[in-house]
């Protein structure tokens, strides 16, 4: 034991462990493709994958940004359990823990942006059916969208009325509208304007049809997310209490957690404990999800 209670072994074992994994994904890649410069393609595959999610919130930051910052995460999770710990296997976890922080990140702002642009979509659709009533034109309807609503409803809108103005079909826009917004409730609204569209019948009044169903729709889904979000609250308590825990005696006693990483015993109950925990969560998690 080296002075101020950090086992070196541990560190070595770390490395050990860090290298391996590294050899691996190297070989993995290599094989899996052999003709296209294996990490190079993958930093690609990275990179699309990066700015695409980037992109759809509309945020300045770039795959170059946002990989230093992965990267920053992920290194914060391994000295902190390295360091303050006291155990670099600690570290690993934290560092694996960390490493899907970002992934998270992205996800939560998309889940927010969606739930945003749906709280508008009701004002929005009786905005447009008023501007088809004055104007009886979809493309200023949008126009009307783009230039007085907040974003996010305008920022798509506005996407939309630069399409059309290029010479993109309004149905083509329209699809196009949908996909970015990845919601099923902008899916029925372009549908019924569509349909609509092809049929000749009277947009403001499907408008304000396709409101009141959206209205009536996100009021169950709101009850719904209601009846459920206390079993969701309970997968994160429950979900996080074993690290929290095993944190916790870790820094108390490091003594008495030391089995758990110095036996190969210790590393078969650590590895049955993270399975039995990943599928305790995960059935939680399903039987909490409400298909609609």
């Amino acid at each position: 034991m080296r002075p101020g209670g950090l086992d070196f072994s541990n560190g070595y074992l770390a490395l050990a462990l860090v290298a391996a994994a590294l050899a691996a994904f190297v070989t993995v890649v290599s094989l899996w493709q052999p003709t296209h410069q294996g990490l190079r393609a993958q930093w690609r595959r990275y990179e699309a994958w990066a700015n695409a999610h980037l992109r759809a919130l509309y945020s300045p930051m770039r795959a170059r940004d946002f990989v230093l910052r992965h990267v920053g995460v992920l290194m914060i999770g391994l000295f902190s359990g390295g360091v303050l710990l006291g155990s670099w296997l600690y570290g690993l976890l934290l560092a694996v823990f960390c490493a899907y922080l970002p992934v998270m990140w992205i996800e939560h702002e998309r889940t927010k942006r969606k739930r945003a642009l749906e709280a508008q979509l009701d004002s929005t659709l009786q905005s447009m059916a008023n501007t088809i009533l004055v104007t009886q034109n979809l493309e200023d309807a949008f126009a009307t969208i783009a230039q007085h609503f907040d974003p996010p409803i305008s920022q798509e809108a506005d996407i939309l009325v630069k399409q059309v103005r290029l010479g993109t079909p309004m149905d083509e826009a329209l699809r196009d509208l949908a996909v970015r917004c990845q919601s099923r409730n902008v899916d029925a609204i372009v549908t019924a304007l569509t349909v609509g569209r092809q049929t000749g019948g009277e947009l403001p009044k499907v408008l304000e049809t396709t409101a009141g169903v959206l209205r009536e729709t996100m009021r169950v889904e709101g009850v719904m997310e209601a009846k459920t979000s206390e079993g969701k609250a309970q997968v994160v308590v429950m979900g996080m209490l074993p690290f929290v825990f095993g944190g916790a005696l870790q820094l108390i006693d490091p003594e008495w957690m030391e089995p758990l990483f110095r036996d190969p015993i210790g590393w078969a109950l650590l590895t049955l404990a993270c399975l039995l925990e990943l599928f305790g969560v995960l059935m939680v998690r399903k039987l909490t999800t409400i298909d609609v």
